[in-house]
């Protein structure tokens, strides 16, 4: 199933917005804003040498023309390779949360963007909209939901209702915990997924809010 920013990169492929001329549509080009009369007839005189110093002209803008659909092409952070590493250095990547080694282009491109639009969030779907976004589901609520009767399973105590009314319950679905035992064996010791997220969401939450992670694996 292709992602989000698979489809945005396709669609954005098709938008070549910047097409080159050609050395003679160059060479014509430069032909034509020059005067005309007696001293410039050649300009449009194919084996004349002016001829040739208006293509050997044009080989250069063509040059700076390519390296102009370049820069274009691989401009937006959903399709850039070229421009990759300065977006990253530009946004302050990688940081805390934040990797660069070892990650896909994929991972990199979605953490641009996320950094540039995505990371000015306050409202509980926004929070759920960037889990997914990095392809997490998770449920959201507020701690109180689970101390009072008829209690919520699994039970989470605060150490009063006020902490419990400023306790953000952030729920992993379909993601194992991997901070339980039993382990499966062989043990395979690799990062946590979710980490990543966890890591985000305790970056973004409201500074007077404490946040908790469960883990909800789905048979």
């Amino acid at each position: 199933m292709e992602s989000q920013i698979d489809v945005i990169s396709r669609k954005v492929a098709k938008q070549n917005v910047f097409v080159p001329f050609t050395t003679e549509q160059n060479a014509q080009s430069l032909a034509d804003n020059l005067p005309g009369g007696e001293l410039f007839r050649a300009k449009n005189i194919h084996e004349s040498k002016f001829r040739k110093l208006l293509i050997a002209l044009a080989l250069e803008i063509g040059h700076i023309e390519g390296l102009i659909e370049i820069l274009v092409d691989d401009y937006y952070p959903w399709v850039t390779e070229l421009l990759l590493e300065n977006w990253e250095q530009t946004l302050g990547i990688p940081d805390k949360c934040f990797k660069t080694k070892n990650e896909t282009l994929l991972q990199r491109r979605k953490q641009i963007i996320a950094k540039l639009a995505l990371m000015n969030i306050i409202t509980r779907q926004q929070f759920i909209d960037l889990a997914a976004f990095f392809g997490f589901t998770v449920e959201i609520s507020g701690g109180a939901v689970h101390s009072i009767f008829p209690l919520t399973f699994p039970i989470i105590f605060s150490e009063s209702a006020k902490a419990a009314r400023f306790t953000m319950i952030v729920k992993f679905i379909g993601e194992p915990n991997p901070n339980v035992f039993p382990y499966t064996f062989p043990i395979k010791f690799i990062g946590d997924p979710s980490d990543f997220i966890r890591c985000l969401f305790t970056r973004l939450k409201p500074a007077y809010c404490a946040i908790k992670f469960l883990y909800f694996e789905t048979s």
